[in-house]
């Protein structure tokens, strides 16, 4: 009797210790466009822990550690989701234009930028209170958007002007364009802030933006339709989804070259990297790929909600183990 009841005391233990675990490594939290719901991964375990509501059609998301929050954008039902890093609930939900698509949030914070498709705005937010502090005149169909390191700068994909804008956001206002590619879509900025990479999905290519010189210094052939755009963890490497042609086109950052172009999920969308890890979102195979950072090598898949989309930074690095 002694015998069992240790036995079942210490089974009890390692389980909570392997729960502990495995929720102590970094969680995704994907968009699923045709479910209307958020994915919410443990990659440690490669497994689905909540499936969150987010609205109609979520699409955008992203993940901010210093907000303690990940939000979602959800052009169907023009509405922001706010999800609570720390309990992985639903912690409220923003009315937000006509049309949300693109999302970021400052480096500090502090303030919530959403890209509104058909008003051509940019609408800020209080990232802790959600309350509504303004809105930016943007060009056409804006779509992706990133900030400065100093949380001061934002640039905005505004897809039908083939320019990204440069917003200042102490006087929410756009003050200048920079001319790109044909169609920009996603954006992402180097870590230290002095170059950006736009994604035009009509020209099939990436262009780097030197942020000193306020122009485009490079324009890089990808694949067909260039979608999703993530940086490895030291930054010597972009990686791109190309939606069209069910590939990765990987980007020497340094050498400003496309080094190769692997094989990847049927029409990849979002992408992240955690350490060795690649992970690419299936729209069409409802499922996100696992694959190998250095060589891209497939590792396997996770299974997700329906038609999911991921677009933005969707890995939350450090949760708390529960």
């Amino acid at each position: 009797m002694k015998y069992s009841l240790f036995a079942g005391l210490l089974a009890l233990m390692c389980g909570a210790l392997t729960s502990a675990v495995a929720l102590a490594g970094p969680l995704a939290y994907i968009t699923n466009q045709g479910s209307h719901d958020v994915s919410v991964v443990d990659l440690d375990t490669s497994r689905v822990i909540a499936a969150l509501p987010a609205g109609k059609s979520p699409a955008g998301v992203w993940v901010s550690e210093a907000a303690g929050k990940a939000f979602i954008s959800s052009p169907d039902s023009a509405s922001i989701t706010v999800i609570d890093l720390a309990t992985r609930q639903v912690a409220g939900s923003i009315p937000a234009g006509k049309s949300p698509v693109g999302i970021t949030v400052t480096p500090d914070g502090r303030r919530l930028l959403v890209a509104d498709w058909f008003s051509h705005r940019v609408l800020v937010f209080d990232a802790a209170t959600h309350a509504a502090l303004g809105e930016i005149a943007v060009g056409n169909a804006p779509a992706g958007l990133v900030a400065s390191p100093d949380s001061r700068t934002a640039w905005v994909a505004n897809r039908d002007d083939n320019a990204v804008g440069v917003l200042d956001l102490a006087n929410m206002k756009q003050v200048s364009t920079i001319a790109v590619g044909n169609h920009p879509f996603a954006l992402e900025l180097s870590a230290d802030g002095r170059t950006l990479y736009a994604l035009n999905v009509w020209s099939n290519d990436v262009s780097v933006v030197d942020i000193a010189q306020q122009r485009s210094v490079a324009t890089l052939p990808v694949g067909k339709g260039p979608y999703g755009i993530a940086f490895s963890d030291d930054g010597a490497r972009a990686y791109v989804t190309n939606q069209q042609g069910d590939s990765v086109s990987v980007i020497d950052t340094a050498q400003r070259q496309v080094i190769a172009t692997w094989p990847s999920v049927v029409y990849p969308e979002g992408v992240a990297v955690t350490g060795n890890t690649l992970l690419v979102v299936s729209w069409m195979d409802d499922l996100v790929g696992v694959f190998d950072a250095h060589t891209g090598a497939a590792r396997g898949t996770i299974d997700l909600g329906r038609n999911p989309r991921g677009f933005g930074r969707f890995i939350h690095r450090s949760p708390p183990a529960h």
